[in-house]
């Protein structure tokens, strides 16, 4: 190839990656600017880093759980954010979102040098970053706050580059940082190990190394989980995210049930437990029906990647959540650089670069439609498809005065004072030692209530009566001076 065409493609390749930056700013960033985010997880999320960037632990106030008195490290084990903490004097209460979509956006140049590390085209680079870009896993994951386990799985493609290169070390450090963006992700870190354990099968040297990185995962697992974590806790809370009842009510007893009694647990693997209904309404089968359009065939021509999936799934089908085992929020993004490298290797190793192509469009194209009806059928949050749907009008629009909430919130709140909000302004509040989700009041200074007629969370949108007698009892309160009051918004100051 020409030294001017590496260049051009280079440029396609940039162009490519600015258009997905604009598109994922057009849902995270808007949706958090319109407050479309919540206190969960983004405003507990945005307390830990405010802590962090001041050298502090968090004990996090948000989560009830922790009460303010339990070191958030307790909840959940990621000690990434620390890293990310000195972005906060950049982006404030952005800056989470901001690093999500920038570790993204990198990770599509991890597929793109995959694809040509494997031998495959230059067209089939650009075409695998662009089902890496536009997986539906990711929209889901952009339009829901900020998670950890997308920081992970944006650099699970250099993991593989790395290691197919031949990089050990760098591969091991990619890893390592893997595991210490969630506890659960330490786990998943197991299976990537040992996936690259069974591609390097016949490399007596890579075999002993991956081989020794999928023990020290397992050693790193059961530190994070056995003693790591208990440390932070105090003995105050057990791990908290153990949900998988039907497997047993310990991961010891989840293990024994999966070793020994798999007539219990495969039936799980597809069964939702409602009888005579649709196969389509069963959210299980909707997931693996969505994989399959979107590469998920590629996985069986390189099974070492199907192997790094099964935490993944077992993850989400045997949980006791039930919005956990299908498709929606960001439950999904550890299947998008999985499943996207099983496909860009599976094409490299063709010789026709002309079937490369042809077959690159139709994966493409494929993913593409999955994508397309998965942003048209969101539905599980207040917001339905508004909060995704970054082609239509409907999305920049918002049943709040926003540009004049932004103001008045600065002006009302001091920076230091203890507040209690609605979930959606937590997130723009949570630089603070005290900040509580309304209608947990507590110590607040402040109470600050926003109706938008959608969500009352944390009551249901069905108790919403709830929620308005609580803003209604303390309005009254004589212990409250009202600061503010409009049609939506509320801020009453304690006396």
């Amino acid at each position: 190839m020409k030294r001017s065409d590496k260049y051009y493609f280079l440029y396609i390749s940039l162009l490519i990656t600015l258009v997905y930056a604009a598109i994922y700013a057009s849902i995270a960033l808007w949706n958090h600017y319109v407050f479309r985010t919540f206190a969960f997880d983004l405003g507990i999320k945005n307390q830990a880093l405010w802590d962090y960037a001041h050298f502090r632990f968090n004990y996090n106030t948000i989560l009830p759980s922790l009460n303010g008195e339990i070191n958030i490290l307790a909840n959940h084990f990621e000690l990434t954010l620390i890293l990310f903490s000195p972005l906060y004097y950049l982006f404030g209460s952005y800056t989470l979102l901001v690093v999500q979509m920038v570790a993204w956006l990198i990770g599509g140049w991890g597929i793109r040098r995959l694809v040509i590390k494997s031998g495959g085209g230059i067209w089939l680079s650009m075409l695998s970053m662009l089902a890496f870009y536009s997986m539906w896993g990711v929209f889901g994951a952009m339009g829901f706050d900020y998670h950890a386990n997308v920081i992970a799985a944006a650099v699970v493609p250099w993991f593989f580059t790395f290691a197919m290169e031949r990089k050990t070390w760098a591969a091991a450090t990619i890893l390592f940082f893997i595991m210490n963006t969630k506890e659960n992700m330490a786990l998943w870190a197991i299976f990537l190990a040992l996936g690259m354990l069974w591609h390097f099968r016949h490399d007596k040297l890579h075999r002993k190394r991956y081989l020794s990185f999928t023990l020290f995962s397992v050693a790193y697992f059961l530190l994070i989980m056995l003693v790591f974590m208990p440390y932070f806790a105090e003995g105050k809370t057990a791990y908290p995210h153990f949900r998988y009842s039907s497997l047993g009510n310990s991961m010891g007893e989840a293990m024994q049930t999966l070793l020994t009694r798999p007539a219990q647990w495969i039936p799980l693997l597809w069964d939702d437990g409602i009888q005579e209904q649709p196969l389509s309404s069963n959210p299980k089968l909707q997931l693996y029906w969505i994989l399959f359009l979107s590469g998920g065939i590629f996985l069986l021509f390189r099974p070492h990647f199907l192997l790094m999936l099964i935490p993944v799934v077992a993850q989400k089908v045997f949980s006791d959540d039930t919005m956990h085992w299908g498709i929606y929020s960001h439950y999904s993004i550890e299947f998008v650089p999985v499943v996207t490298a099983a496909g860009a290797v599976t094409l490299s190793k063709l010789k026709n670069l002309k079937i490369q192509f042809l077959i690159g469009v139709l994966w493409l194209l494929s993913v593409a439609d999955a994508s397309k009806g998965f942003l048209d059928a969101w539905q599980p949050n207040p917001y339905n498809k508004s909060q995704l749907a970054f082609y239509k009008s409907s999305h920049y629009r918002r049943e709040i005065s926003y540009k004049s909430y932004h103001k008045i919130l600065t002006y009302y709140i001091p920076p230091n004072a203890s507040v209690s909000a609605s979930s959606y302004l937590v997130p723009h509040l949570a630089m603070r030692k005290y900040i509580y989700q309304f209608p947990d009041i507590k110590s607040a200074e402040y109470v600050i209530v926003s109706d938008d007629f959608r969500n009352y969370y944390p009551y249901p949108y069905l108790d919403k009566n709830l929620y308005l007698q609580e803003r209604d009892r303390i309005e009254q309160d004589s212990s409250y001076t009202t600061m503010f009051r409009d049609q939506r918004l509320l801020i009453l100051k304690r006396n």
